[in-house]
């Protein structure tokens, strides 16, 4: 469960920090590629900050955020594959904890879309409801963990 969680919560950033600023400055200039839309679905992972509290803060600060987790994106993105590192070991304690509530959220959150598909029954809103945990606890606990691998490599 616990490469599964960590496996699922990098799947879900890694498409919103790279795909996403390109797809965006794609859309700035006026080209909309198709199934840039899909991409969508990644972007709540895409800031540490909801969308709704973002406005309290200072543009820098979330610019500076988003920097900084595109750096630890990489980052980790260098370290498994030209490195082989898998799960790392600051994955542990709180940071597994919020990877485990995004990882059943985002479970549920898929069992519900897909009944309300089959059963034809709502608009899809139940389940974004049920993605609200996601949206808070997978971006933090990946900024958590490689936050913490830093300070056990010095170890």
């Amino acid at each position: 469960m616990r490469t599964f969680s960590y496996w699922l919560c990098f799947g879900l950033l890694v498409p919103s920090y790279t795909v996403g600023p390109v797809l965006a400055l794609l859309q700035l200039a006026g080209i909309s590629p198709p199934g840039a839309q899909l991409f969508g679905l990644f972007s709540p992972f895409s800031s540490l900050i909801p969308g709704a509290l973002a406005y309290f803060l200072p543009s820098i600060v979330t610019w500076l955020l988003f920097l900084v987790m595109l750096a630890l994106v990489a980052r980790r993105i260098w370290l498994c594959y030209a490195r082989g590192e898998r799960v790392p070991a600051s994955y542990a304690g709180l940071t597994q904890v919020l990877g485990y509530v995004g990882t059943v959220s985002v479970i549920i959150a898929a069992i519900v879309l897909v009944l309300a598909i089959v059963l034809k029954a709502g608009s899809g809103v139940p389940a974004g409801m049920a993605l609200i945990p996601a949206m808070f606890c997978i971006p933090w606990a990946f900024f958590l963990t490689e936050l913490f691998s830093f300070r056990k490599r010095t170890m």
